[in-house]
């Protein structure tokens, strides 16, 4: 409990550092002009900075400076740089996921249900881009989804603004590929730490009451990814979270079949079997693969 404690007053002293536009300014500014991270970035003269942020008060620039070098921002022979935690605190504040709530409401976009066939429609609300069929029931069963989802993707306000509905479905699906892949891999790509990956529970067994688990997903074929550090959770198709390896990368690539909402679309289909305590999907053209509960994709 004391070294949660100590991680806790770390970080509140961290975010109270920010606590001021003036600093958030300072590091926007630097942010702009040095460009590259690491050992590569430019630097930026106290001057430059001094007048981008429009303090004349030398003292007060100065104080607000001081508190954010050496963990936010770093002094040079020739100035200053942003420090890599510096270069996070901008990235995250141009998602807009503290300051923006944009909604963008259903509306139809290219592909097909997966369960019924219907045409779809996407929308935007709460930071999730969410698919959805108008005319079945969809996939996840939870009093707090609407009937009909096939999909709920988080996504970051930055990813629907100025663009259309169709192109922020599409990056959301592919962005979300590439979570399920590093999660297949044993790893998180928000934190570095590793990731416990679960099969659905054998036929008998139940499937657990952790407010997470698979009693709310109207299929018997998914895998949960759960980070072991942050917390992070996701729920995938096993053969779309492995789409960039053997054998489902040649199978999609031979077949045509893109990487985002088409190889959903394509996989979920499949019949599965569960087979000890493997699971087994096959295609409608009869290829069966295999699936262990260490994600290793077989085909038989």
């Amino acid at each position: 409990m004391d070294s949660i404690a100590a991680v806790r007053s770390r970080d509140a002293i961290a975010f109270s550092v920010l606590d001021s536009e003036v600093r958030l300014a300072i590091l926007d500014s630097l942010y702009e002009r040095t460009v590259a991270s690491g050992p590569l970035a430019g630097n930026a003269a106290y001057s430059t900075i001094q007048a981008d942020v429009g303090v004349e008060d030398s003292g007060r620039f100065s104080y607000h400076l001081d508190k954010l070098t050496d963990q936010f921002v770093t002094k040079t022979e020739s100035g200053y740089r942003l420090a890599e935690p510096g270069r996070e605190v901008i990235r995250l504040r141009r998602t807009g996921v503290f300051t923006a709530d944009p909604t963008l409401e259903p509306e139809p976009v290219d592909g097909e249900c997966y369960l019924c066939g219907a045409g779809l429609r996407a929308l935007y609300r709460r930071g999730y881009l969410v698919t959805r069929c108008p005319d079945c029931v969809g996939l996840i069963d939870h009093e707090l989804v609407d009937d009909g989802t096939l999909a709920s993707v988080s996504y970051p306000p930055s990813g629907v603004t100025g663009v259309d509905i169709q192109t922020a479905f599409e990056r959301s699906h592919r962005r979300s590929a590439h979570t399920f892949r590093a999660m297949s891999a044993g790893f998180c790509p928000n934190c570095g730490h590793d990731v416990t990956a679960t099969l659905p529970p054998a036929d008998g067994d139940r499937p657990g009451d952790d407010g997470y688990g698979f009693r709310h997903v109207n299929h018997d074929g998914m895998v949960r990814f759960a980070c072991d550090h942050c917390g992070c959770r996701h729920i995938s198709h096993p053969l779309y979270a492995t789409d960039d390896r053997e054998p489902m990368a040649t199978f999609f690539t031979r077949n045509g079949i893109a990487p985002g909402w088409e190889r959903i679309a394509a996989v979920m289909p499949w019949s599965v079997t569960v087979a000890g305590a493997d699971l087994v999907f096959e295609t409608p053209d009869g290829v069966r693969f295999r699936v262990g509960d260490d994600l290793d994709v077989r085909r038989e």
